[in-house]
Parts: structure tokens; sequence; C-alpha cells
């Protein structure tokens, strides 16, 4: 009977090891994240130059070709990856995000919705610093644009 328990104590103490061990990996995964997301109308109409909109501004005429950028609205929002998470924008805008670390960089399914109809469905895998642009429905005369960044 005696050396049964101790056989018991072992295993449990291999269990516990076992757990802490492969609960290190669990807590290391975790990743805290800031991530932008910028709604953006870009139309041909005369509009002053937004400072706001800088940083992309180059990549939105390489993609779109419209002449004026729109600055609509920012939103930052503090991740700790993985995650599941919803931005409200603007007239009735929204972003739902999925998002986790994969290989040093993020993976994120994002939809984008306005009211109840979904404009947007996609999975980016992004670096940290580098914007992802999506193209957005017509919009007063041109069409909005969603700029997810994570840094």
């Amino acid at each position: 009977m005696p050396v049964r328990n101790k056989l018991r104590g072992s295993y449990w103490i291999v269990c516990l090891g076992l757990m802490g061990v492969l609960g290190v990996p669990l807590a290391a995964a975790q990743q805290t994240v800031t991530m932008d997301v910028l709604l953006i109308h870009a139309s041909d109409r005369p509009a002053a130059l937004d400072t706001r909109l800088d940083r992309v501004e180059f990549r939105l005429r390489r993609i779109f070709g419209f002449e004026h950028y729109g600055f609509l609205q920012q939103e930052r929002t503090l991740l700790t990856l993985p995650t599941q998470t919803r931005v409200r924008l603007v007239t009735g805008h929204v972003v739902q995000l999925r998002a986790e670390r994969l290989n040093g960089r993020i993976r994120a399914h994002i939809e984008w919705y306005q009211d109840q109809e979904r404009l947007v469905a996609t999975t980016i895998t992004q670096r940290r610093g580098v914007p992802a642009i999506l193209g957005g429905p017509p919009h007063d005369e041109g069409n909005l644009i969603l700029v997810l960044e994570f840094e």
C-alpha cells in the first residue's frame, strides 16, 4: 500500500510540473499591442490636405488614385493577443476583429459592417507598424477607406 501512495503522489507532482511548463508558453504567447483604426473618405473633389493622414496618404494615392483623402475618424484600442473585439465608427460603421500573434506577425480576421450589412470580410497578416488598407463602399461622391495599424 505505501508504494502505491508514493506513486500516486509522484504522479500529481509530474502533472503539476507539466502544467507549469505548458502554462509558460501560453502566458508568453499573450502580447499587448495598440491598434489604430482610421476611417477615411477618398474623392476627387478639392479638399485641404490633412496632416493626420501623412503616414498613409502616399499609399492611398498609389492604391486608389483619388485626388483627395479626408480624415473622418480614428479609434485607438489596446489589445491583448489573442483577442476578439469590436470598434464602433461614425454613421453605423463597425469593425469586428479576431487577432492573434503568428510567427512574429499579427494575423487578424476583419469584418467591416455598416449597420447590419457586411461590407468587407478578410484575413490579413501584418507586421507591427505596417498599415493594412481596405477599400470600402461608395460614399458622398467618393469611397470610404479603412486603415488598420498595429503598434
